[in-house]
């Protein structure tokens, strides 16, 4: 008799053993193993956030993982609350055979070389790709701004209505190319008022300003202002010189542009662009003549 309450009570203890919750680190285990890597939980119940950010949980009724989650509801979970969320991934010799449909790895020596994602179909390695953010940019003329005759002059000073991809500094009118690509230009201009002179031009430049040199120029060419007739004593009028040019480039990644003008449209002297007094009015007779648009391809 004495033999069998001593074996029963080896058997009870390895039974709960069994079912038990096994807490590392904290009293308070919310799995059917819970590691709490800081030390940090409280002993009641309810955990917070912060304390949970550094525990790692293995689920007593699906045996999921969670890293920072109580509550895993894939086999990893790191979906934390934590700002230290990434996935540490290295290389393999493997195939993609062996390693199976699913595998994912860091790959950076083969082809293409360079740091990579790949993840495999069971036969080949596949290069993950994900879209970069493509150059949209939108800018248009708000300030005045003098351009000078027989002298490029940037075009600075934009108020910026778009930049989905930060890459255009409006204050300089310098375009930075994100990545190797091929970029599409697209930039409106129109002068104050002027007395122009017969067979003058503007120049659209769009110039490299590391190398300092022109990628691409548009010309528009212009007669005399509205020669007078008899009716009206032979006078000229002043008007307005205006345009657009559209020049596709292809660029390498950290190319810097920016747009400028040229032109000798009269005797001496500049002439301003025109541009609104009130940029909150769009109605205003003066607003939306110089534009520049920029887009990735």
């Amino acid at each position: 008799m004495r033999f069998l309450v001593f074996v029963l009570g080896i058997i009870y203890p390895c039974t709960d053993l069994v079912y038990a919750q096994i807490g590392i680190g904290t009293s308070n285990p919310q799995g059917a193993l819970h590691v709490d890597g800081a030390k940090d939980n409280s002993t009641s119940e309810t955990l917070s956030a912060v304390q949970i950010s550094n525990d790692v949980v293995v689920s007593k009724t699906t045996g999921f993982i969670g890293v920072g989650v109580l509550t895993p509801l894939v086999k990893l979970d790191m979906r934390s609350q934590g700002a230290e969320n990434s996935l540490g991934l290295n290389t393999t010799t493997m195939t993609a055979a062996d390693a199976g449909a699913g595998a994912v790895r860091y790959d950076i020596a083969n082809v293409p070389v360079g740091a990579k994602i790949e993840v495999s179909d069971g036969s080949v390695w596949h290069k993950a790709y994900i879209a970069p953010q493509k150059v949209v940019i939108v800018a248009r003329k708000v300030s005045s701004q003098s351009i000078t005759q027989n002298t490029a002059t940037n075009i600075s000073n934009w108020n910026v209505v778009r930049d989905m991809s930060s890459s255009f500094d409006g204050t300089s009118g310098v375009f930075t190319a994100p990545r190797n690509g091929t970029y599409t230009f697209l930039l409106t201009f129109n002068f104050n008022g002027a007395v122009i002179n017969d067979g003058t031009r503007v120049e659209s430049q769009f110039y490299n300003t590391t190398t300092n040199t022109v990628l691409a120029s548009v010309y528009k060419t212009f007669g005399q202002s509205m020669t007078g007739t008899s009716d009206d004593a032979n006078s000229t009028r002043s008007t307005q010189a205006g345009g657009s040019s559209t020049v596709t480039l292809t660029l390498t990644a950290g190319t810097k542009v920016v747009t400028r003008l040229w032109h000798n449209l009269i005797s001496s002297g500049s002439i301003g662009l025109r541009v609104t007094t009130n940029p909150s009015d769009p109605t205003n007779p003066d607003d939306g003549f110089n534009n520049l648009t920029i887009i990735e391809h």
